[in-house]
Protein backbone atom coordinates (compact mmCIF):
# COMPACT_ATOMS: atom_id res chain seq x y z
CA UNK A 1 0.00 0.00 0.00
CA UNK A 2 1.37 3.36 -0.96
CA UNK A 3 1.88 6.62 1.58
CA UNK A 4 0.70 8.79 -1.37
CA UNK A 5 -1.78 8.43 -3.99
CA UNK A 6 -1.87 10.59 -7.04
CA UNK A 7 -5.03 10.44 -9.00
CA UNK A 8 -5.40 11.92 -12.56
CA UNK A 9 -8.97 12.42 -13.62
CA UNK A 10 -10.84 13.70 -16.61
CA UNK A 11 -10.82 12.50 -20.37
CA UNK A 12 -8.14 12.36 -22.87
CA UNK A 13 -10.01 12.39 -25.53
CA UNK A 14 -11.68 15.85 -24.64
CA UNK A 15 -8.12 18.17 -25.51
CA UNK A 16 -7.37 20.00 -22.01
CA UNK A 17 -9.58 16.92 -20.33
CA UNK A 18 -6.72 14.83 -20.40
CA UNK A 19 -4.27 17.34 -18.90
CA UNK A 20 -4.36 14.64 -15.83
CA UNK A 21 -3.74 12.01 -17.64
CA UNK A 22 -0.23 13.63 -19.31
CA UNK A 23 0.37 14.78 -16.11
CA UNK A 24 0.01 11.33 -14.61
CA UNK A 25 2.03 9.30 -17.44
CA UNK A 26 4.69 12.06 -16.55
CA UNK A 27 4.56 11.47 -12.56
CA UNK A 28 4.53 7.99 -13.07
CA UNK A 29 8.16 8.18 -13.85
CA UNK A 30 9.16 10.96 -11.84
CA UNK A 31 7.99 10.21 -8.26
CA UNK A 32 8.26 5.96 -8.93
CA UNK A 33 8.60 5.02 -5.50
CA UNK A 34 6.83 2.15 -3.22
CA UNK A 35 5.59 5.15 -1.29
CA UNK A 36 3.56 6.81 -4.20
CA UNK A 37 0.77 5.39 -6.56
CA UNK A 38 -0.05 7.00 -9.41
CA UNK A 39 -3.64 6.40 -11.48
CA UNK A 40 -5.99 7.46 -13.75
CA UNK A 41 -9.77 7.72 -14.47
CA UNK A 42 -11.90 8.84 -16.48
CA UNK A 43 -14.01 10.25 -13.31
CA UNK A 44 -14.30 9.86 -9.45
CA UNK A 45 -16.51 7.44 -8.50
CA UNK A 46 -17.73 5.92 -5.73
CA UNK A 47 -16.00 2.33 -6.11
CA UNK A 48 -12.62 4.62 -6.01
CA UNK A 49 -13.17 5.33 -2.00
CA UNK A 50 -11.74 2.47 -1.25
CA UNK A 51 -8.55 2.67 -2.98
CA UNK A 52 -8.38 5.81 -0.61
CA UNK A 53 -7.88 3.90 2.12
CA UNK A 54 -4.44 3.18 3.85
CA UNK A 55 -2.93 6.30 2.13
CA UNK A 56 -2.05 9.33 4.12
CA UNK A 57 -2.48 11.67 1.59
CA UNK A 58 -4.37 11.75 -2.14
CA UNK A 59 -3.70 14.07 -4.84
CA UNK A 60 -5.99 14.92 -7.06
CA UNK A 61 -5.39 16.68 -10.47
CA UNK A 62 -7.63 17.47 -12.97
CA UNK A 63 -8.74 20.34 -15.87
CA UNK A 64 -10.66 23.05 -14.69
CA UNK A 65 -14.07 24.87 -17.79
CA UNK A 66 -14.19 27.63 -15.35
CA UNK A 67 -11.55 30.61 -14.99
CA UNK A 68 -8.85 31.64 -17.06
CA UNK A 69 -7.38 29.48 -19.37
CA UNK A 70 -3.57 28.52 -18.50
CA UNK A 71 -4.94 29.16 -14.48
CA UNK A 72 -3.21 26.81 -11.77
CA UNK A 73 -5.05 26.79 -8.61
CA UNK A 74 -3.59 24.36 -5.24
CA UNK A 75 -5.13 23.47 -2.67
CA UNK A 76 -6.35 21.13 0.45
CA UNK A 77 -9.88 19.17 0.26
CA UNK A 78 -11.98 18.74 2.94
CA UNK A 79 -14.60 15.78 3.16
CA UNK A 80 -17.79 17.21 2.24
CA UNK A 81 -20.50 14.95 1.82
CA UNK A 82 -23.01 15.23 -1.44
CA UNK A 83 -26.03 13.28 -2.74
CA UNK A 84 -24.85 11.04 -5.18
CA UNK A 85 -27.83 11.07 -7.96
CA UNK A 86 -24.72 10.39 -10.69
CA UNK A 87 -21.96 8.12 -10.75
CA UNK A 88 -19.33 11.46 -10.54
CA UNK A 89 -18.23 12.78 -7.39
CA UNK A 90 -16.50 15.87 -6.38
CA UNK A 91 -12.82 15.30 -4.32
CA UNK A 92 -14.43 16.38 -1.38
CA UNK A 93 -17.99 13.94 -1.88
CA UNK A 94 -15.17 11.14 -2.26
CA UNK A 95 -13.08 11.98 0.74
CA UNK A 96 -16.77 12.22 2.58
CA UNK A 97 -17.36 8.28 1.05
CA UNK A 98 -13.79 7.45 1.81
CA UNK A 99 -14.08 8.43 5.65
CA UNK A 100 -17.90 6.93 6.12
CA UNK A 101 -16.08 3.54 4.91
CA UNK A 102 -13.26 3.25 7.19
CA UNK A 103 -13.70 6.05 9.70
CA UNK A 104 -10.79 8.67 8.41
CA UNK A 105 -9.99 10.39 5.30
CA UNK A 106 -6.62 10.88 4.19
CA UNK A 107 -5.19 14.41 3.96
CA UNK A 108 -6.34 15.53 0.71
CA UNK A 109 -4.92 18.45 -2.19
CA UNK A 110 -6.75 19.60 -5.18
CA UNK A 111 -4.38 20.70 -8.11
CA UNK A 112 -6.67 22.07 -11.08
CA UNK A 113 -5.27 23.74 -14.14
CA UNK A 114 -7.89 25.82 -16.51
CA UNK A 115 -8.24 24.28 -19.69
CA UNK A 116 -9.52 26.59 -22.87
CA UNK A 117 -10.20 23.45 -25.27
CA UNK A 118 -12.75 20.42 -24.23
CA UNK A 119 -13.69 19.55 -28.22
CA UNK A 120 -12.63 16.00 -29.39
CA UNK A 121 -8.75 15.47 -29.86
CA UNK A 122 -5.93 14.34 -27.83
CA UNK A 123 -3.98 17.68 -28.19
CA UNK A 124 -3.99 19.96 -25.28
CA UNK A 125 -4.07 23.56 -26.39
CA UNK A 126 -1.06 25.75 -26.12
CA UNK A 127 -1.58 27.34 -22.95
CA UNK A 128 -2.13 24.50 -20.98
CA UNK A 129 1.14 22.64 -22.28
CA UNK A 130 2.89 25.63 -21.33
CA UNK A 131 1.88 25.16 -17.77
CA UNK A 132 1.89 21.09 -17.61
CA UNK A 133 5.27 21.46 -16.22
CA UNK A 134 4.21 23.97 -13.48
CA UNK A 135 1.64 21.30 -12.79
CA UNK A 136 4.00 18.28 -12.69
CA UNK A 137 6.76 20.29 -10.74
CA UNK A 138 3.97 21.15 -7.92
CA UNK A 139 2.93 17.31 -7.39
CA UNK A 140 6.62 16.70 -7.36
CA UNK A 141 7.64 19.34 -4.43
CA UNK A 142 4.42 18.14 -2.73
CA UNK A 143 5.68 14.39 -3.16
CA UNK A 144 8.75 15.47 -2.18
CA UNK A 145 7.84 17.48 1.14
CA UNK A 146 5.70 15.14 2.17
CA UNK A 147 7.59 11.77 2.19
CA UNK A 148 10.23 14.04 4.30
CA UNK A 149 8.47 15.80 6.47
CA UNK A 150 5.12 14.37 8.92
CA UNK A 151 3.23 16.85 8.07
CA UNK A 152 2.61 18.17 4.20
CA UNK A 153 2.96 21.59 2.94
CA UNK A 154 0.25 24.08 4.08
CA UNK A 155 -1.91 25.52 1.09
CA UNK A 156 -3.70 27.91 1.27
CA UNK A 157 -7.62 27.35 -0.01
CA UNK A 158 -7.85 28.93 -3.73
CA UNK A 159 -10.30 31.43 -4.41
Amino acid sequence: MSRILIVGYGNPDRSDDGLAWAAAQELSETVASPDVEVITRHQLTPELADELSGNEVVIFIDAADTGHPGELTCGPVVAKAESIYSHRLSPAGLLALAEELDGIAPRAFTISLCGERFDQGQDLSEKVEIVLPSVIALVEQLVSQFLRESEPPNFSRPE
